[in-house]
């Protein structure tokens, strides 16, 4: 009862915006007086900012104190907490969550009651809140809800999100998995849990006298996604025994096909279950894919769509497609799914990727010489001034019980297929869209990927960057394979032509790892601005020994990689765990542009600095690159390359020659070949292909006049990278060892 006199003084001043008449019809020809609706007090309605005692918001971490408006007369208030994964769903989505036990807390309080501490809620997690007054006359006269809003709408809508849980030790795994069975292995030495400088490992988690964490028992249960699965009831809560814990796993058994499960260590000594609980796991049992699925365009296809632009786009929904497979534990991951050729498709909301798949258009259809199926990622219309975009999104974001789980996910896979955002914009249209192929959300759950494959695909107007992770949570990827891909039209984002990278990751934690063997191969990247190809936010992290990173670029062709400005690397490494390799070969770099055009040609190859861990190894395999350029100054073996060539002596390979194995110990390798004919001569690129230089010249340096300066169709940039059929060019060493991407041969 906390300061009621000056909440229910507070609340004088509140209802004019808290509510105003709340009449609603009841029984025909009646008319029923519903209570004042009350409001949490937070800035959009006080005003006070960090001044307002009495403000919502985030205590201790993972705690969260709510106040809100007292309604003088009313009989109570009823408080909800919930993990919406629908935040724009509004009434409906609370609904579904109520329905589906997604809510963390309904509950009920007095009128005297105007504050609530929800305690010890899960870490790095968005919550949503909301409150209704109750009315001594019943349900028909209870306030409307406040905080069913939609996320847009500031006035009716309270979230927070809970700060980051301290270091936790990855002490549980899953091994042998059968499509009725797993393995659950427990790691609990310290001393190889690879805790920080600070010993905050140790100050969390009980450690016993043998240097071992200590935990009693195992929780594994059906996930909320497939809450019927089946499992024995002992292993709700089962007491693991010291000759379990002496071989450090326990098998378990009787499960269903296909089913993913939630498992958890807990230590019964410490009060607190988020506290208690160490790394979870979330493992799914293997099942046996049927045959492929046609998603029949004319099946899937909408008369009169609601979505703006589907139907002028001639494009049927893959929505509910994807999410359905998702939870549908009938269908093995892995399944194979294919689009008609010639046909567009799209997904209105961001898809998530939380279960193994192959996307392709038919094979028969691209046999038979049919376009690739087009796949729209939003984009097929301009809404409020703004490109309805989205992207793919890594994992999802948690439901009640599952903690600090990783999704496992097998291969993610899509073949043949042109995806594309027709109507985003990029920097040169004044506002740039924030869209990605794939992408994370900031509070999602960890990620571990077998794969994540592109093969014979197009990409366009994907504008702020391809792959990017984010979030304090371990990101795997065992495997990312991009081959015989055309990127056209993407990017770039701001002036200097940065935004995200091709492939991104955050560099939050030691144990994540985007790049354990990342390949890009056979691909076509077609003056398209990004920061990098290869990032990792230039981490300097104590990765254990079993991280390397493993990156193949070879047989890519790569005209105009991010010349906006100066020191945007293809390889942006600084920091690299030790044992990494790098294999770049037969790769064909070129800078072009067409006679008066003022635009900046900048060009940068490598930044890698240092190798952290005890071995200090690290390999290059660097050979056979080709560069060729219209700037006749640059027109020598390496001149293309601003800084950062892979022969430089200072942070690229060059630097680290004394690594180098014997097969390539020479600088020679490092050298990128500028191009010539048979005859010694020099080949520009306006000699080597038809028309290779982007159609749209600029004025000044940065084409501040000229927003297309980076754009091209598709279909004439194909036409425009053929080779010449002369001599000259079919006879030359790069022609014929065939260099670059063989898409162009």
């Amino acid at each position: 009862m906390k300061k009621l006199s000056l909440y229910l003084l507070l609340a004088l001043f509140a209802l004019p915006f808290a509510a105003c008449t709340n009449d609603e019809s009841g029984v025909e020809g009646e008319v029923t007086e519903r209570e004042f609706m009350t409001m949490f007090r937070k800035d959009h309605n006080t005003n006070k900012g960090d001044s307002e005692p009495y403000a919502c918001g985030v205590k201790n971490i993972n705690d969260i104190q709510l106040y809100w408006y007292g309604v003088h007369g009313c009989a109570g208030y009823q408080i909800r907490v919930g993990l919406l994964p629908n935040v724009s769903g509004g009434e409906q989505a609370w609904e579904e969550s109520a329905a589906a036990g997604r809510l963390v807390l309904d509950t009920i309080v007095g009128p005297e009651v105007l504050d609530l501490l929800v305690k010890d809620l899960e870490y790095a997690t968005s919550y949503r809140f909301a409150i209704r007054t109750l009315s001594h006359k019943g349900e028909g006269y209870h306030s409307k809800w406040y905080g069913y809003g939609d996320g847009r709408h500031w006035a009716d809508w309270c979230g927070y999100d809970t700060g980051e849980r301290y270091l936790t030790p990855l002490m549980l795994n899953v091994s042998k998995i059968t499509k009725t069975s797993f393995r659950v292995n427990f790691d609990r030495v310290y001393a190889t849990a690879g805790d920080d400088a600070n010993g905050t490992m140790k100050e969390n988690f009980e450690v016993d006298a043998d240097g071992n964490f200590v935990f009693h028992y195992l929780t594994i249960t059906p996930s909320p996604t497939n809450a019927t699965a089946a499992i024995d009831p002992k292993w709700s809560k089962y007491y693991v025994s010291a000759e379990e814990l002496a071989q450090g796993y326990v098998d378990v058994e009787g499960l269903d096909e296909n089913s993913v499960y939630v498992i958890k260590a807990v230590n019964e000594n410490v009060p607190v279950f988020v506290d208690a609980v160490y790394n979870t796991v979330t493992p799914r049992t293997d099942g046996t894919p049927g045959d492929p699925v046609e998603l029949k365009w004319d099946e899937l296809y909408i008369q009169n769509d609601s979505v703006p632009g589907a139907n002028d786009r001639q494009a049927a929904r893959l929505d509910e497609w994807l999410v359905n497979y998702t939870a549908d534990a009938t269908m093995a991951e892995g399944s194979i799914f294919y689009l008609d050729g010639g046909k567009s498709y799209y997904f209105h909301q961001s898809p998530t990727l939380c279960k193994g798949f192959t996307l392709a258009t038919n094979p028969a259809d691209i046999q038979a010489g049919k376009d690739k199926a087009k796949v729209f990622l939003g984009g097929t219309a301009v809404v409020g001034n703004a490109p309805n975009s989205c992207n793919f999104m890594f994992g999802r974001q948690p439901q009640t019980g599952e903690g600090d789980a990783e999704i496992n996910v097998k291969s993610v896979i899509f073949e043949n297929i042109h995806f594309d955002c027709p109507t985003a914009k990029n920097f040169g249209d004044g506002s740039a869209t924030g869209n990605y192929f794939a992408n994370m959300y900031s509070n999602g759950m960890g990620v571990v990927f077998s794969s994540f494959e592109a093969r014979n695909c197009i990409f366009e107007r994907m504008v702020r960057g391809f792959i990017r992770v984010q979030g304090a949570k371990r990101k795997v990827f065992e495997n990312i394979i991009v081959e015989n891909c055309i990127f056209v039209n993407c990017g770039y984002y701001d002036n200097n032509g940065q935004g995200y990278c091709w492939i991104d990751s955050d560099g939050k934690t030691p144990k994540s790892n985007v790049f354990t063997n990342t390949v890009f191969r056979g691909n076509v990247f077609y003056d398209s601005p990004r920061r990098a190809i290869f990032r990792d936010n230039n981490a300097n992290l104590a990765w254990p020994e079993n991280v390397h990173y493993h990156i193949t670029m070879e047989n890519n062709t790569i005209l105009n990689f991010s010349t906006r400005s100066s020191g945007r690397y293809m390889f942006d490494l600084r920091q690299v765990p030790s044992g990494s390799t790098f294999t770049v070969k037969n790769n064909l770099f070129i800078m072009a542009k067409k006679d008066g055009d003022a635009r900046n040609m900048n060009m940068a190859g490598m930044d890698i600095r240092t190798v952290n861990g005890s071995k200090q190894e690290i390999t290059f395999d660097i050979s056979g690159n080709y560069c060729t350029t219209t700037d006749t100054s640059k027109q020598k073996d390496d001149g293309i390359f601003n800084n950062g060539a892979f022969s430089a002596k200072k942070n690229s390979a060059g630097s680290f020659l004394s690594y180098l194995p014997g097969v390539v110990s020479g600088e020679t390798n490092l050298v990128t070949k500028h191009t010539v004919a048979a005859d010694g001569s020099i080949l520009s690129p306006t000699q080597i292909f038809v028309d290779p230089c982007p159609p749209h010249t600029t004025t000044s340096a940065t084409g501040s006049e000229q927003p297309e300066m980076h754009e091209r169709d598709l279909e004439d940039m194909l036409r425009g990278m053929k080779f010449q059929s002369n001599a000259a060019v079919t006879g030359a060493e790069f022609y014929q060892k065939k260099v670059g991407s063989p898409l162009l041969y």
